[in-house]
């Protein structure tokens, strides 16, 4: 009995790790319908689209189309009135001043303060990776010293802001995905939308989607994180061994400490440890 207890203590302890790592996963958020019904004051269905941003009096929708549409918040009826009340958005307008990559933008506001602003729901391929330069060129003729207009709830642990980037009513994140230069983030974003638009994307083989089997820039990013660590460790590995106060005569093997004459003078030898070798009749290794 006792034996059988301790191989299930051993059995136990052996599934802890990978207990933990599975509590640890992280799992891609369920994809949600983001688009409701809107109605007017006769309760009357307006539309089906998205909350995008207050514009005044007026509330500016996203249908599926992709393109901003305006309605005066007095036609709405008073629950969605109240809806829109109950989630304010952060607004920030200002000129695109540069393009890092396909999903990353500077934006300078009329106060001269240079935000950085990480499209959410996107990720394009790396500046390294197959299409990131093709990636950021897309982004960039859409929005480069232009007027934009950012929504956004939150930044991102690098101080980013995560934002959805509006041009004259289009949406440019979603655009990005219609076109093929950016993926569905999906690890960080549920959103059944841009699912499908980056469905449609690879459906009709658009962007980097004319590629059989294009590497998602999360995949690429980790490779390139094991590939470093992996360089790192070799590295590490053929460095030749420090100076220590010992020294291996090679031919003889013999061992000499740093107060002998003969200490790092033999035409053959290395620095070695205090067991290496046999000591010297002189300075006793």
């Amino acid at each position: 009995m006792p034996t059988r207890i301790a191989s299930l203590l051993g059995l136990l302890l052996a599934l802890l790790p990978l207990s933990f790592a599975l509590s640890q996963a992280q799992p891609d958020p369920p994809l949600v319908d983001l688009l409701r019904e809107w109605h007017d004051r006769e309760d009357k269905i307006l539309a089906k689209s998205r909350f995008a941003y207050i514009e005044g009096d007026q509330v500016a929708l996203l249908p599926q189309s992709g393109q901003i549409v305006l309605i005066p918040q007095a036609r709405l009826s008073v629950t969605d009135r109240q809806w829109v009340t109950e989630h304010p958005l952060n607004l920030l307008r200002g000129k695109v001043i540069y393009v890092a990559d396909g999903d990353t933008i500077g934006v300078l506001d009329d106060k001269k303060t240079t935000h950085r602003i990480r499209l959410e729901g996107i990720d394009a391929p790396e500046s390294g990776q197959a299409f990131g330069n093709r990636s950021r060129q897309a982004l960039n003729d859409l929005v480069y010293g232009k007027q934009v207009l950012v929504t956004y709830e939150k930044s991102d642990t690098y101080g980013r802001i995560l934002g959805q980037i509006y041009l004259d009513g289009q949406w440019i994140n979603r655009q990005l995905i219609a076109d093929g230069w950016a993926w569905h983030y999906r690890h960080f974003s549920g959103d059944a939308e841009l699912a499908e638009t980056q469905t449609a994307a690879s459906t009709k083989k658009v962007g980097l989607w004319k590629d059989p089997q294009p590497q998602q820039p999360w995949r690429f990013r980790l490779d390139e994180k094991r590939r470093k660590e992996a360089a790192a460790e070799k590295d590490t590995t053929d460095k030749p061994m420090p100076p220590t106060q010992f020294w291996l005569n090679s031919s003889s093997g013999v061992r000499h400490n740093a107060s002998c004459k003969h200490f790092g003078k033999t035409k053959r030898g290395k620095y070695c440890g205090a067991e290496e070798g046999k000591p010297c009749g002189i300075c006793g290794g």
